[in-house]
This record gives structure tokens, C-alpha cells and sequence, in this order.
């Protein structure tokens, strides 16, 4: 068998993004697509610079208007790099401003590298294609080049993402989002610090009243009394405990609330209904994974008993009380759930579904790495 020669290494340049392809095209599109065509890699080199700077265009379409980084890891990515540019932004600041804005373009360029993970990749370049889909059927000249140019560009592994407007005006707004979110929650924690004052506490009172839940109302109550602060309140509790739920759900928040018995319970059923047949569910079986999740519904609804949805609630109010000791991140969010385990919260509570979820994902885990052979010293 003969061996396949390798050929040199070439330097990549981005070609246009699938043009070939059978779909509906306006005329100005195609008119686009032949003249970067018959342009090849010297017209696309031209007309690097000015596409990377103004996709920033790009960011107000339908296909990236909801697009943003995660908020908390992009203040936390932000300080941290921040800290080691300190010295540098301090001494080119003293030089002048074009020297302190190229400095914090470096150091920009570093948190984008680390916030672009392959998944938000991913994710852009899912929506530059869905752009590019619509915009061959239309008229817009100028934003059709700029994604035919720029899909490819973001596909290669030297382009700094750091450098892309696009990129960097979604990097922007999630700061400015994140940075507004945190500004209401300073509001609505100053105003409750000033409703302690006024009734003679002091901020060393907060956690003592976190235990009293009938001052703590009477104090919120007068708090959220101001116009619109009880809505911004409600709307950040809300956000917190999604998020909060989905990370539980996601067994990455350690919670145990259930015995193993427990949660062994609606796997033995659902072996039951099969027979005790061994059933392996492939990968987008939506109706498998319908028959697991109403089983586990069901298995729920008869574990919480009276007695053991107070058990629980037990658990959880103890398990709060522990986790403000110890300044949790999620100390809030578990507080905040145990207003919903008040009465029969069996059925559609979804923080006790999460917590179940949760918990099973978290045993298989536990399994996995229990199975797997230990290397020899």
C-alpha cells in the first residue's frame, strides 16, 4: 500500500461561507457571492480589517439580539485579568490615552480568549449560518459580505476573537447587563439596611433577622413599599432561583435530600414495567425519557407524604441555616425555596423535582467512578 504524501503547510486564508448551495438567492446576493468569488483571497485579505470591526453591526439581528456570555464568570474572568494587567494599565495610562486603550485591548483580548469557550462557539457560528441563510434571500449588500467573510474568519484558530466586533459588542452588553443586575441588588440590600437602621438595628442585626421570619416581613414589607422596588426584587429572587433549580437539576449543587432507597425507587418500577427486561435508552429517545420522568413524577408524589414533605422541610430549613453560616452561593436561593414547600408542594414543586433529579445524576456519577479500575502503583 503506498503512503500518503503530506503536503506542506499552507497559511489558511477564510474563504466564503458555502456558496454553492441550492437555495433561494436574491440577485443582490448573488452579485455578492461572484464578486468575492472571482476576488478570491486577495479581495477577502483587503477587507479583513474593516469586517472584524464592523460586525459589531451584526449584534442588534434577530439572530444574535438575545445572545450573551454568562454574566457572573464574565465579571469574575474580567476582574481577574484586571488584576494582572494592574501595573501595565496603570503605567500606559500615565503615557496617554492611546497607549492605555492599546494596553486594555490586550488585556480584553485575553478574557474574550477565555470566556469564548467551544461551546459559545459553537453557538456563534450556528447563528452566522442562520444569518447568512436569511440574508441570501434578501437585499442587504453590505451585511451578506460581512458574514460571508466573517463566518469563515471566526472558524480559524489564529483569528482573536478578542479583535471581532461582533464578539466584542456581545462581550460589552453582558457586562453592562450583569454589572445592572448587580446595582439592583445593592439597591434593594441598602434599602433593607436602612429599614434596620431605622428601626434601631444595625447591619449586624441582618443575619439574626434571616432567623426571624415574622420581623424580617415586616421589615421587607416596608421596604418594597417604594415604587417599582418590589417588582426589581421579585424579577431578581426569580432569576436566582432558576438558575439555582437548573444547577440543581444538573447535580451540580451537593443537596441530599433523599435516602437511597428512594431514589432507587423509580428505576426498580420502571424495570418492573418492562419485565425486568435490560433496556438501554439511545440518545433522543423522547419516549423513554418521557416514561422515566413521569415515573419519577409519580414516585415523588407518593414518597411526599404529610410527614415526609415535613421531614424535608426540615432538611432544607437546617441545611439554609448552615449554608448562610457559611456564605453558600446559593445560601439565598435555598432560603427563598422553602416559602414553596409550604403545604401539599408534592406534585409540580419544581425544586423538589431538581433536588430528586439532581441527587440520581449525582449517585450515577458516585457509580461510574466506583467502577472504574484502580491503576496499579
Amino acid at each position: 500500500m503506498t503512503r500518503k504524501r503530506h503536503k506542506k503547510n499552507q497559511p489558511k486564508t477564510p474563504a466564503p461561507a458555502r456558496l454553492n448551495q441550492a437555495r433561494k438567492e436574491s440577485r443582490a446576493a448573488q452579485a455578492v457571492v461572484n464578486r468575492i468569488a472571482s476576488g478570491g483571497v486577495d479581495y477577502s485579505m483587503q477587507n479583513l480589517i474593516h469586517i472584524m470591526h464592523d460586525s459589531h453591526q451584526l449584534t442588534e439581528e434577530p439572530e444574535f439580539i438575545d445572545l450573551y456570555l454568562d454574566g457572573e464568570k464574565t465579571v469574575q474572568v474580567t476582574e481577574h485579568w484586571l488584576k494582572k494587567y494592574d501595573k501595565r494599565l496603570a503605567a500606559a495610562e500615565k503615557k496617554g490615552p492611546d497607549e492605555y486603550h492599546q494596553v486594555f485591548d490586550e488585556m480584553r483580548m485575553e478574557v474574550v480568549a477565555e470566556l469564548a469557550t467551544p461551546a459559545f462557539r459553537k453557538d456563534v457560528d450556528g447563528r452566522l449560518q442562520a444569518l447568512f441563510d436569511r440574508l441570501m434571500a434578501a437585499d442587504d449588500i453590505e451585511k451578506l459580505e460581512m458574514v460571508l467573510l466573517l463566518k469563515p474568519l471566526l472558524g480559524m484558530k489564529e483569528t482573536p476573537w478578542g479583535l471581532c466586533g461582533l464578539i466584542l459588542s456581545i462581550y460589552n452588553r453582558t457586562m453592562q447587563r450583569t454589572m445592572q443586575e448587580y446595582e439592583e441588588e445593592e439597591e434593594i440590600f441598602d434599602e433593607l439596611l436602612e429599614a434596620i437602621k431605622s428601626e434601631g438595628g444595625n447591619i449586624a442585626d441582618l443575619a439574626k433577622l434571616l432567623d426571624a421570619p415574622e420581623k424580617l416581613e415586616q421589615l421587607g414589607q416596608k421596604v418594597l413599599a417604594k415604587p417599582g422596588l418590589r417588582e426589581r426584587a421579585e424579577n431578581q429572587i426569580w432569576k436566582m432561583v432558576k438558575t439555582f433549580e437548573k444547577e440543581l437539576f444538573e447535580g451540580k449543587v451537593i443537596l441530599n435530600l433523599f435516602t437511597q432507597e428512594e431514589l432507587y425507587l423509580p428505576f426498580q418500577r420502571l424495570q418492573a414495567e418492562l419485565e425486568g427486561k435490560i433496556y438501554i435508552a439511545r440518545q433522543g429517545d423522547e419516549e423513554t425519557a418521557g416514561k422515566i420522568f413521569n415515573i419519577i413524577r409519580q414516585t415523588i408524589v407518593e414518597i411526599m407524604t404529610p410527614e415526609r414533605l415535613q421531614r424535608l422541610y426540615s432538611d432544607v430549613q437546617s441545611t439554609a441555616k448552615t449554608w448562610r453560616r457559611e456564605r453558600h452561593k446559593w445560601a439565598a436561593a435555598l432560603q427563598a425555596e422553602l416559602g414553596w414547600l409550604n403545604g401539599d408542594a408534592r406534585e409540580e414543586n419544581l425544586f423538589i423535582m431538581a433536588a430528586f433529579f439532581g441527587q440520581v445524576h449525582r449517585l450515577g456519577e458516585d457509580q461510574k467512578s466506583s467502577k472504574k479500575p484502580k491503576r496499579r502503583a
